[in-house]
């Protein structure tokens, strides 16, 4: 099931991809797994995604979406 992009998913993105390793800097739009792949180059230091709230009630397999793009 795609991720909406809604205001909901995107606070609960943010109490957890804003403490990303992988994610050093501020990033903006983050909810990765329903927007797309950051800007940004990333370097993987670790995935909170597979924890998050948004990733568990949808099922979403994978992680990395801030660099691979979003859930299918």
């Amino acid at each position: 099931m795609p991720v909406e992009d809604t205001k909901d998913n995107l606070n609960i993105c943010m109490d957890y991809c804003g403490t990303c390793p992988s994610l050093p800097f501020p990033t903006n739009p983050m909810l990765f797994c329903a927007r797309g792949s950051s800007p940004e180059k990333i370097e993987k230091k670790g995935c909170k995604c597979p924890t998050c709230p948004v990733h568990e009630k949808h099922k979403l397999k994978g992680f990395y979406f801030c660099d691979s793009g979003k859930a299918p």
